[in-house]
């Protein structure tokens, strides 16, 4: 059976103390979210317009399921979760920062952003990139073919100084350029063959291939990206706990894949002989009291929304409109780069 490539345990040990080290009389975003009866999760929705300072497309459809994983630990309940849409990062950061969100789905870690908003950051639930979305009929398979290639992109966005500081110059593949100032006319500038490709992240380039509609079969989103741009939960700075507990989330999740522990099989999974498997599925005491939540809580989120592979093919794979491969999406001892801390007693 697969497992993730593990840190060491005395990471887990510190990480805990470090987070649960905290004074008592801190009022904690979890207190509050328990007195609300409700977790309140900001997800950024970017379909309709592209945002010069959110790269990334609309991936609500993944953060709504992370966001159900954390109410089912809370509450053991996923329906009390709560969704508000926001238009890009900028504005779900300022949701963050006022309180009118517990949690924001769909941002970049960023130290100086992080102080700007006084937030901190969760580890990755998707690892995003500036990759492309190419014409079939241009004949470009891989990152080397675009050399001498139209690209189309939005006017002062952040994938524009890509091409000019990375692919131009350091990747050594000379492209043509041609800017555009709207999504709408530079997706119809590709369908009518004025553009032989189109840049920008790929959870964004899919959005935009899916939208093709009937057409979409004359187009193909590489799976290589030149650079890496993570998504991460995002959650108002200086409550430990909280920090904790939506990094345990992510990470049993991802735990819950490389063990094998799915939506359909984790309540047989409570009696199983490895003790890794059995703390995923709730039948032996972890760390659940220590974040706040029941030793079964993360039992909860997995019969919930499934782990993290599940929840990947249904919201951004092949069971998806954008059918994105899971490439450095995978687990670590996959090749990708996502990676959880162990599923280990603290000592």
């Amino acid at each position: 059976m697969h497992r993730l490539l593990k840190p060491t345990l005395a990471m887990s040990a510190a990480f805990l103390i470090t987070c649960l080290c905290q004074p008592a009389h801190a009022s904690t975003i979890l207190e509050k979210v328990r007195a609300a009866g409700t977790l309140t999760c900001g997800v950024v929705d970017d379909e309709d317009d592209y945002s010069e300072a959110d790269t990334h497309g609309n991936l609500t459809r993944l953060g709504g399921d992370f966001c159900r994983a954390l109410a089912a630990e809370v509450f053991d309940d996923a329906g009390r979760a709560r969704f508000r849409t926001l238009r890009d990062e900028p504005e779900g950061l300022r949701a963050v920062r006022d309180g009118k969100v517990d949690i924001l789905f769909g941002a970049t870690p960023n130290p100086v952003i992080g102080q700007i908003y006084k937030a901190a950051f969760g580890p990755p639930i998707f690892i995003d990139g500036q990759g492309f979305l190419v014409s079939n009929r241009s004949g470009v398979k891989t990152v080397a073919d675009l050399a001498g290639k139209l690209v189309c992109f939005i006017n002062a966005a952040p994938p524009e100084q890509v091409i000019y500081d990375v692919l131009d110059p350091q990747l050594r593949i000379p492209t043509a350029h041609f800017p555009f100032s709207e999504r709408g006319e530079m997706e119809v500038a590709m369908m009518d063959g004025h553009c032989d490709v189109i840049t920008g992240d790929i959870s964004w380039m899919a959005n935009i291939h899916a939208s093709f509609g009937k057409r979409a079969d004359a187009f193909t989103v590489l799976p290589d990206t030149i650079t890496t741009d993570p998504v991460s939960p995002a959650f108002r700075d200086g409550d430990p706990q909280w920090a904790a507990l939506v990094s345990w989330t992510v990470w049993a999740l991802l735990q819950a894949e490389g063990h094998g522990v799915t939506q359909a099989n984790v309540a047989a999974l409570r009696t199983n002989a490895d003790p890794v498997i059995r703390r995923l599925a709730g039948g032996m005491p972890w760390i659940g009291r220590a974040l706040g939540i029941s030793d079964d809580g993360f039992a909860h989120a997995i019969a919930a929304v499934g782990n993290y592979g599940e929840i990947y093919r249904r919201d951004v794979g092949d069971g998806s409109a954008l059918h994105l491969p899971r490439g450095r999406n995978q687990l670590a001892g996959k090749g990708g780069m996502l990676w959880a801390l162990p599923v280990e007693p603290l000592q």
